[in-house]
């Protein structure tokens, strides 16, 4: 079972959309700036109905920056670490910690939309040089969390799914601008804080399904999806 409709919800529905036995919890609040109380209610309300009312394995959407002790404790990161006790007090759910997930996607909040959309239109943005942020392919997430869901169940109740280092905002920003071939406008200031992960419990598994999110891992999805971007 899926809950949701955007891009979690649909790279999971192939896999576990017509299942009873997992159900999928990708409904979450998908701005990281969100301030709104209703929007939060909304999702704690969804989620404790889906916790209440059965017990098949349930699986959260969580935030890599709830653990990064560098991260300020804004009301999205205090919304999502309370979920995720939520559920990992329930005794049927797993959290999957995400960073910045790339993905074909209409939602102007992601990561590569906003740098896109900025660089390919010329508008002016400022990068913070002392932060950090780390990119995963949404093709790669789901081979990795069904392999958690499906074979590891039960051995940890969270853990985080992200490239195994995480890269300035600056580098970001000029990997994107060589895949597009437009020069952004912009400006720097030093601030921002470090994006440290935890990446021990999947690399093990990531070696077993072939994938590689290593060396040049963002300048392969720098080229992916902005491709993709200019294509629209």
């Amino acid at each position: 079972m899926i809950v949701g409709k955007g891009l979690l919800a649909n790279a999971f529905e192939q896999h576990y959309g017509r299942r009873s036995d997992v159900v999928v919890f990708a409904s979450g609040v998908s701005n990281s700036g969100e301030r709104r109380v209703e929007e939060f209610e909304r999702e704690r309300n969804l989620l404790l109905d889906q916790l209440s009312s059965t017990k098949a394995r349930l699986v959260y959407f969580g935030s890599c920056a709830v653990g990064n002790p560098f991260e300020a404790r804004t009301p999205y990161l205090v919304h999502k670490a309370a979920m995720e006790q939520l559920v990992r007090s329930s005794g049927h759910g797993m959290v999957l910690r995400l960073p910045q997930v790339a993905g074909h996607s209409s939602n102007p909040n992601t990561l590569i939309n906003f740098l896109c959309h900025h660089l390919v239109t010329g508008e002016h943005f400022t990068v913070w040089t002392r932060a950090e942020r780390n990119l995963i392919d949404i093709d790669d997430i789901v081979p990795i969390a069904r392999l958690l869901i499906d074979e590891h169940w039960g051995e940890y109740d969270v853990v985080p799914i992200a490239a195994l280092r995480s890269t300035p905002i600056l580098d970001i920003v000029k990997a994107l601008e060589e895949a597009l071939g437009a020069k952004g406008h912009y400006s720097t200031e030093e601030k921002g804080v470090a994006f440290p992960i935890d990446t021990s419990i999947i690399q093990p598994l990531v070696g077993s399904l072939g994938i590689d999110l290593g060396e040049g891992y963002l300048q392969r999805i720098a080229t992916k999806y902005a491709s993709a971007f200019t294509a629209r």
